[in-house]
Order: C-alpha cells, then sequence, then structure tokens
C-alpha cells in the first residue's frame, strides 16, 4: 500500500485541526446557552428592585431558555436623565425605570419606542393616569408602577400632641395642625407638584387657593426633598407630612409607628420605564424587561412595595389596589385643565406663595390676633385670599394661548403677579392691625 507524503499528512492534520475549531465554536454557539446581560437604572428600594429583577431572570429563562445576568445601579433621577441624554458619550444603563414624567418627556429622543407584546392587556389609564406614553402611536414609556400624594403620619408623636389623624385635607386647616406640617415647596418638586391641581380640582378655584394660602402659613419652612420629609415624620421630628406614597411606604418598611393616607382625594401619578436607545445597548433584553414589568406575575411582586397598573393583582396593606372601587380619586377630574393648567398654575402658585411664604407667615401671625368683630378682620382675611380673586379660572385658557402655553411673553405676568401678592398680603397684615387698635 502507498504511503502518504508528509505534505499530504500535514494537510490532512491542518484540515483536522480546522474541522475541530469549527465544531468547537459551533457547540460554543449553539450547544452551550448563552447569558445574556441587562443593565438597569433605578431609583427605588433594594428590596423591591431585588425581588423584581430576581423574578425577572427566572421568567427570563423559562420564556427563552438562557440565563440573563442583571446589572441594578441605583441613582437619582437627574443622573438617570443626563445618561439617557448622553447615551453616545458613555452607555452604562440599557434600562431607565423610575422617576417624575416630565424627565421621560423630555428626554424621549434618546427613548426607544416599544409596542410591548402584554400592551394591550393593560389599561391606557387609570383614575385619569396615563398607564403608558399615550403621545406616540408607539410608547417609549410605560408605567411600571402608580403613586400618589397623600399624609403620612407618626401616631406615637400625634397621640403625644393629641391630634388626630385627618380625614380629609381640610381637616389639615385646623388651628391645631399649625406647626405640625412639612412638604415640599410643590412649585420646587415634580413628585409634589401635583398637590396644586389637587387642591384647586377638589374644591372650586377659589377655595382651592384659600386652602393652598392657609397650609402654606402653616407650614414653618418647606422641606428640600420629600425623602427629608418622610425622615422627619419617621424620627418623630414632625407628626404629619405631604408626601406622595411612596416615600412613607419606603419609610414603613423599616420604621414602627407609621401610617399614611391618601385622605378624601388623590391624583394618581405614572413611575415610569423605558428603554435607553443607544447603539450598544441590550435591545432583546430591554424589550424583555418592559414586556415582563406590566405582565400580572411581576405587578403582584410590584403590589408588595407600590401601587400595581393592573386590576386583579394582590397588594400588601395599607396600599389600596388603585382599580378597587373605593380608591378615593377626584372623581371630577378636568383632564384638560390639568394639561393647559399646569404650568400656569405652578407659576402663579411660586409668585403668590412660594416666593412671599415669610409675608404669608406675618400675615397669619396678624389675622390670629386680630380683633374678628370689626369690619377690618374681613378685609384682612380677604386680602390674605386675594390669589383666588386675583385672577379667575376661566383666564387660564385665555393665558395658555396668549403665551404658548407658557412658554412665551411670561415676564410680563410674572411681575404683576409678584407685585399684586405683596401688595394683598401687605394689607392683611394692615387690616389686621387696624382691626386690633378698633374699638
Amino acid at each position: 500500500m502507498r504511503k502518504l507524503s508528509t505534505y499530504t499528512w500535514t494537510i490532512i492534520f491542518i484540515a483536522a485541526i480546522f474541522a475541530v475549531s469549527i465544531t468547537t465554536a459551533l457547540y460554543y454557539s449553539y450547544g452551550i446557552p448563552k447569558t445574556a446581560h441587562l443593565r438597569i437604572f433605578h431609583m427605588h428600594p433594594q428590596q423591591m428592585v431585588n425581588d423584581v429583577a430576581n423574578d425577572f431572570k427566572a421568567w427570563y429563562q423559562e420564556k427563552y431558555g438562557n440565563p440573563i445576568e442583571v446589572t441594578l445601579t441605583k441613582t437619582d433621577p437627574q443622573s438617570a436623565f443626563t445618561t439617557a441624554e448622553h447615551w453616545y458619550i458613555q452607555p452604562r444603563a440599557d434600562i431607565w425605570w423610575g422617576g417624575p414624567l416630565e424627565l421621560f418627556e423630555n428626554a424621549s429622543k434618546s427613548l426607544l419606542s416599544y409596542n410591548s407584546k402584554y400592551k394591550n392587556e393593560i389599561n391606557a389609564t387609570c383614575h385619569y393616569c396615563p398607564l403608558m406614553d399615550l403621545n406616540r402611536s408607539t410608547p417609549k414609556w410605560y408605567a411600571a408602577s402608580l403613586y400618589g400624594l397623600g399624609v403620612m403620619y407618626n401616631d406615637l408623636l400625634l397621640n403625644a400632641l393629641d391630634l388626630q389623624i385627618p380625614q380629609n385635607w381640610n381637616d389639615l386647616l385646623g388651628q391645631k395642625y399649625e406647626g405640625n406640617i412639612t412638604m415640599v415647596d410643590p412649585a420646587q418638586s415634580q413628585y409634589t407638584l401635583s398637590f396644586i391641581m389637587l387642591m384647586l380640582q377638589s374644591q372650586n378655584w377659589t377655595q382651592g387657593w384659600q386652602s393652598l394660602i392657609k397650609l402654606s402659613a402653616f407650614i414653618s419652612k418647606y422641606a428640600s426633598s420629600e425623602d427629608l420629609s418622610a425622615v422627619s415624620v419617621a424620627s418623630g421630628y414632625t407628626p404629619l407630612a405631604v408626601v406622595p406614597d411612596f416615600s412613607a411606604y419606603d419609610k414603613m418598611l423599616t420604621y414602627f409607628n407609621l401610617g399614611f393616607t391618601y385622605l378624601n382625594a388623590t391624583i394618581l401619578q405614572p413611575d415610569p420605564v423605558a428603554i435607553i436607545n443607544q447603539r450598544t445597548t441590550n435591545f432583546a433584553e430591554a424589550k424583555a424587561f418592559i414586556d415582563y414589568i406590566i405582565t400580572e406575575r411581576a405587578q403582584n411582586i410590584i403590589g408588595k412595595y407600590r401601587l400595581p397598573i393592573r386590576q386583579g393583582v394582590t397588594v400588601s396593606p395599607p396600599k389600596i389596589n388603585p382599580f378597587d372601587a373605593d380608591f378615593p380619586y377626584v372623581q371630577s377630574y378636568n383632564e384638560t385643565f390639568e394639561q393647559i393648567g399646569t404650568e400656569i398654575v405652578k407659576a402663579y402658585y411660586q409668585a403668590w406663595i412660594s416666593e412671599k411664604h415669610e409675608q404669608i407667615k406675618t400675615a397669619w401671625n396678624e389675622i390670629k390676633e386680630a380683633n374678628k368683630t370689626t369690619h377690618f378682620y374681613q378685609l384682612a382675611l380677604d386680602n390674605f385670599t386675594y390669589a383666588g380673586r386675583y385672577m379667575s379660572r376661566n383666564e387660564i385658557d385665555a393665558l395658555y394661548n396668549e403665551t404658548d402655553g407658557w412658554t412665551q411673553n411670561t415676564a410680563s405676568y410674572m411681575q404683576n403677579w409678584r407685585s399684586a401678592s405683596t401688595q394683598a398680603y401687605s394689607n392683611a397684615i394692615t387690616n389686621a392691625q387696624e382691626s386690633k387698635e378698633a374699638t
């Protein structure tokens, strides 16, 4: 038999090595399950995101047959916004989960449009609150949960001060609550901004402004953040705080003697989740997470910590499923007023209340000491609450059109409001002093 040459053996050897390499590559490419990756920026309690992430990994394995690694990075809303806006510099996350809706809308060009596989399983809204991006045919964000404003309270401190848990927003205007409430200035926080609209829509325009002004007089100093408001109550420094529910629920996981109530009405807001549209993102994995977070399976986990976006989901007390019949939403809520009026009433609040907080407290202290039997006393009250009559609700529509949605030529209005508010509170102080001097 003829022997093979050295050259032939060399060729066979090289071919064998090549075949083994190809086989090995194919095995590792298709035979061994790949581990997928997903990076999430979030603003939520670690226990909650860990529970969600661990269940997502199990869900992903079951659905796609491959394992997935999830990197969780806790950050603040502004940092997440900056990352989304500057993804081309340093892509560090695929999913942005949590923060004020306004930031998501402002970053919409940097977010990926996606029609979730489970989009049709959830409602478009819940009590006027959007559960997904309704401004585009393909949503750029979905609500992972909901939140509403209410009052957090410290039972021990309330008992010590002989105070009752308030039942409605007007209860907070009782004299006994003066100095016992803290909150963030609504004009300075997207989380608390809806408080202005809540007061105006759960009452009439004039009464709403009266309530906002008097409540401001009861607050010694606005807190710098919702978390600090909640800490103030949890630590026993202040008995009551107006906060978004999640600030209270987070503290109630570790502190005792705390409670939370929506009182007689609240306005729901979405806690959005979105895909950051960057060149090197894990698109398939990010889309899978969006699908997962709105499933009933995921929402049952969310319900332990937040308000869910699905009906029939179990929530942990004292939370209330927002779809329940007894959830205290504003039934006559005017969505058009919210859409065109939010920025205007925010600016009006700033000129009449935020910037005049000290003058308001001074005027209220003078009114408390005034002689209630004189006509000067009524003049003092009228001037103190003049914000509700200086501008009427009907003027909002005209202002919106004249200022192109409160984006153009607003300075003159702000100047007029500042001047009018300064004069009104000064008149209130003078009237109260005159009532004390009257016989």
